[in-house]
C-alpha cells in the first residue's frame, strides 16, 4: 500500500509535465509558423522592392500635430530623393546620394546633413533585406497589409521607422518617422509610378544657395 501511495503522485506529475510540454511544443509550433510566414512576406516585399530602383508620385505628409501637406516624390535608390511641396509650404527636401539638403524658400534657410545619420537611410539603401536585417524590430501581417518597424539612430536622436507595404503587390505606401520624443510623422504615397527614368538635376543640391541669390540680387 505504501508504495501504492508514493507511485499516484509520481504518475499524476509525469502526466502533468508531459501536458505541460506538449502545449509548449504547440505553442512553439505556432509561433514558429507565424516566423516562417513574416520571413516570407519580407522576402518576397525585399525582392519586389529591390527590382525597381525608380518610384515617382505624389504625397501627403501627417505632421504630429495633424496638419498636412503635399506634392510630388521622386526616388531613385540608392540614395537619392527629392520632395517637390505644393503651397503654402517653401520646404524643399533633396539627397543626391550622399548628402541631405533641407531647404526653406521662404527663410531662406539650407540644412545640410550626411545621409547615412538621417531617418531616409533605409528607404533609400542599395539594397533591401528586411528578412535579414537586424534592425527590423516587429512584423504585423493583415490580409491587406504589411507592417514593419525598424529601429534607427540618426542625428535627429534614435527613432524608428515604420514601412507599411500592399501585401499582395508589395507596393510600398506610407512610412512613419517616430522620433526621439515619440512624435510621428506619416508620409503616405500614391498615384505611384515604378521603374521610369528619372532627370538626375532633380538630385542636384546646390550649396550656399541662398547666399548666392542674395549676392545676385544686390
Amino acid at each position: 500500500m505504501f508504495a501504492q501511495l508514493r507511485l499516484f503522485p509520481s504518475r499524476r506529475l509525469a502526466l502533468g509535465f508531459a501536458f505541460l510540454l506538449a502545449l509548449t511544443a504547440a505553442s512553439l509550433d505556432k509561433a514558429h509558423a507565424m516566423s516562417q510566414e513574416a520571413v516570407k512576406a519580407l522576402g518576397v516585399i525585399s525582392t519586389a522592392f529591390n527590382s525597381n530602383r525608380t518610384m515617382n508620385g505624389e504625397f501627403i505628409q501627417t505632421a504630429p500635430n495633424g496638419n498636412t501637406l503635399q506634392g510630388h516624390f521622386f526616388i531613385q535608390r540608392p540614395g537619392k530623393i527629392r520632395f517637390y511641396y505644393a503651397a503654402p509650404s517653401y520646404t524643399d527636401i533633396i539627397a543626391d546620394g550622399k548628402t541631405l539638403s533641407i531647404e526653406d524658400r521662404k527663410l531662406k534657410t539650407q540644412d545640410i546633413y550626411p545621409l547615412s545619420k538621417t531617418p531616409l537611410k533605409v528607404l533609400l539603401s542599395e539594397r533591401l533585406d528586411l528578412a535579414r536585417d537586424k534592425r527590423v524590430k516587429s512584423v504585423d501581417l493583415s490580409e491587406d497589409i504589411v507592417s514593419v518597424v525598424v529601429e534607427q539612430e540618426s542625428l535627429f536622436g534614435d527613432g524608428t521607422l515604420t514601412l507599411i507595404f500592399e501585401r499582395e503587390t508589395s507596393l510600398l505606401r506610407q512610412w512613419t518617422i517616430r522620433d526621439a520624443q515619440g512624435y510621428d510623422t506619416t508620409v503616405t504615397v500614391f498615384n505611384i509610378e515604378t521603374g521610369k527614368p528619372i532627370k538626375q538635376s532633380l538630385f542636384k543640391i546646390k550649396t550656399n544657395l541662398f547666399s548666392d541669390m542674395e549676392n545676385s540680387e544686390n
